[in-house]
Order: structure tokens, then C-alpha cells, then sequence
């Protein structure tokens, strides 16, 4: 039985400010697991999430290496992912490499792992704002799973690239601008 929620969400450029968009928008009874893969250099990183979790009423977090995830939080990942799997224990379950991909972090790669937990999620996701086609491929395996997939609407989008490629494979169940994409993330 499907009974976690997991949001996941990819962003290139002009995603840094989408992303306080939608987390401010959460209230403090966010119930599901949202995992972020946001390009940004990890140095930049830990006061994104400084300023986040100034703004937000949710818990904002870096992931670390080989770490369970609680549910009702937001975790930024900032290496490669690697596997996504629930524990039996310890519940949502993430490992990331040091390895480099051509994207850094890699969404594919993320939303690749979270393709194989169709049975136990009923999971969303989201190809926001971005240069080139990092996510499309991870997105195209998250929708033959079953997950629902949403790709930004080029009117919302800084750079129209990533959401584009995605929806050219076929990869997106809807296209919606980001004030909708909000929306469907608040009622998911």
C-alpha cells in the first residue's frame, strides 16, 4: 500500500528563486518527503538553506552521506544520487557518490532511484526552470512508473531547457506555469 508521500523536485538556472517560492508556500503541516536537486555549486549551498529555513515553516536539510530521511521535511541533495530505497526501519533511505556526472547534482539520477519506489510512494515530481536536458530521462522512468510528472510552462520558466527536453520524449504528464505547480504540490 502506497501510504508515504514523496515530492521531488529538479532546478537549474532561475531555480534558486522558484524553490523559496514553493517552500514558503508549504505551511508547517507539510506532510510528505520533498527531495530537491538543485545545480549549485555545494559552497553555495548550506546558506540557501540557511536563508530557507529562515523563511519556511518547514525543516529544511542537506543530505549526507547514506542517510535516512524522516518524513515532513525538505531535503537538498548535493552529490550524485545513487540509490533511493525504503528501509524497512528507518523508512525513506538515500545514498549519494562523490562520483561526478556531467550535471552536478544530477537530477536523473535522482529521479532515476526514485523510479523503483512506484509500490511504496505515490510520488510527484517536477522539472523546473533550466539549461540543457539533465531530468528528462529521470522523468520520462518516473512517469513509465507510475509517478505523477509535472514539467514547468515556458511562460514561468527562466530558461526554458530542461522542462522542454523533457516534454519532447514525452517524459511530462502536465505542463503547468510555477503559481500552479504550487498549487498542485499544496494539495498532493
Amino acid at each position: 500500500m502506497k501510504n508515504k508521500k514523496l515530492i521531488l523536485i529538479g532546478a537549474s538556472t532561475g531555480g534558486p528563486g522558484h524553490l523559496e517560492k514553493i517552500l514558503r508556500s508549504l505551511d508547517a503541516n507539510f506532510s510528505a518527503t520533498l527531495i530537491i536537486t538543485q545545480h549549485i555549486d555545494s559552497i553555495f549551498l548550506p546558506s540557501m538553506i540557511k536563508r530557507l529555513n529562515d523563511l519556511c515553516h518547514v525543516k529544511v536539510i542537506q543530505a549526507h552521506e547514506n542517510e535516512s530521511i524522516a518524513e515532513a521535511c525538505v531535503v537538498f541533495t548535493h552529490k550524485k544520487i545513487t540509490d533511493l530505497h525504503i528501509h524497512n526501519t528507518k523508512g525513506l533511505h538515500l545514498r549519494q557518490s562523490t562520483q561526478v556526472s556531467h550535471y552536478n547534482p544530477s537530477i536523473n539520477a535522482l529521479f532515476s532511484s526514485a523510479s523503483r519506489l512506484h509500490m511504496h510512494c505515490n510520488t510527484l515530481a517536477c522539472l523546473l526552470t533550466g539549461i540543457g536536458d539533465d531530468g528528462a530521462q529521470g522523468l520520462l522512468e518516473l512517469k513509465d512508473s507510475g509517478a505523477y510528472c509535472i514539467t514547468e510552462a515556458e511562460e514561468s520558466c527562466i530558461v526554458y531547457g530542461m522542462p522542454k527536453a523533457a516534454e519532447e520524449i514525452g517524459a511530462s504528464s502536465k505542463t503547468l506555469p510555477l503559481d500552479k505547480i504550487i498549487s498542485v504540490i499544496n494539495n498532493f
